[in-house]
């Protein structure tokens, strides 16, 4: 792929895999904690829980939030000219789409962590 012609077909299909796997977190994470009222919005770094919010909140506000991020990054390396982006725009589309599933994962392994205690 020449730099500067937009991003693979390959990337943005990982992007928007990404996007549903995202979403899917939420979904899940709602289902799978319906017995509490609230969820963790924020750790210390020993790992607890030291602010709550409502369930629906923190089941959606990270996965939709990331989601955003994706789709705004899809459309403007579509929209933007050659010109305007430097490199090769699929690896972008890889790098921030690893860094966001990274990111939810941890924080579903925190909330994992946090329900079992509770338990």
């Amino acid at each position: 792929m020449a730099v500067g012609v937009g991003p693979s077909t390959a990337s943005l299909a990982v992007a928007v895999a990404s996007i549903l796997l995202l979403l899917l977190s939420g979904w899940w994470t709602n289902s799978t904690y319906a017995r509490f009222d609230k969820l963790p919005a924020h750790y210390d770094w020993k790992g607890r829980a030291t602010r709550m919010e409502r369930r629906a909140v923190m089941a959606w506000l990270l996965p939709v939030m990331f989601s955003i991020i994706l789709v705004t990054m899809i459309v403007l390396l579509i929209a933007l000219s050659p010109d305007m982006v430097n490199g090769d725009p699929s690896v972008g589309l890889y790098l921030v789409s690893a860094t966001l599933l990274a990111s939810q994962a941890s924080v579903l392994w925190m909330l994992s962590r946090w329900a079992k205690s509770r338990i």
